[in-house]
């Protein structure tokens, strides 16, 4: 497996960590879960900004030591995570679909957003899962 594919499924994994640290909080398991919007988004906020800073630190430290060729993807690799990308866009918006039929039910709002989380966490599965089988099927 390449630099490149090690990052990129490095980065995807390592983004689960603070996803489901969120919603470890919300079931009740590692504290309280945040009670109002100021509070959920400056938790999304965080986690954002702490995944920007943390793939463009680890993107840098990869150029410094192995060159800036090392970390561009061949053409092989554009196209598993086109098709991986691809998937995991149908999961969440199939996802939304399913949420659009689920909010006529009375939902509160904090129901709503992190499901709308939760959505986008199962899509970015969707494309680890699918970019991990393409790349064993030598597609």
């Amino acid at each position: 497996m390449s630099n490149h594919m090690k990052f990129v499924i490095g980065l995807s994994v390592l983004m689960f960590v603070p996803i489901l640290w969120h919603f470890a909080m919300v079931f009740g398991y590692l504290g309280e879960p945040p009670q109002t919007r100021g509070e959920f988004f400056l938790r999304i906020g965080v986690i954002a900004v702490g995944f920007v800073v943390l793939s463009a630190t680890i993107a840098s430290a990869m150029v410094a030591r192995n060159g800036e060729t090392d970390i561009e993807p061949d053409e092989r690799e554009q196209l598993i995570e086109t098709r991986a990308e691809r998937n995991g866009g149908w999961a969440l918006m199939a996802g939304l679909v399913g949420l659009m039929w689920f909010a006529f039910n009375p939902m509160q709002p904090m129901d709503v957003a992190n499901a709308a989380l939760a959505l986008i966490a199962a899509g970015e599965a969707v494309k680890i899962v699918s970019g991990l089988i393409y790349l064993g099927s030598r597609a």
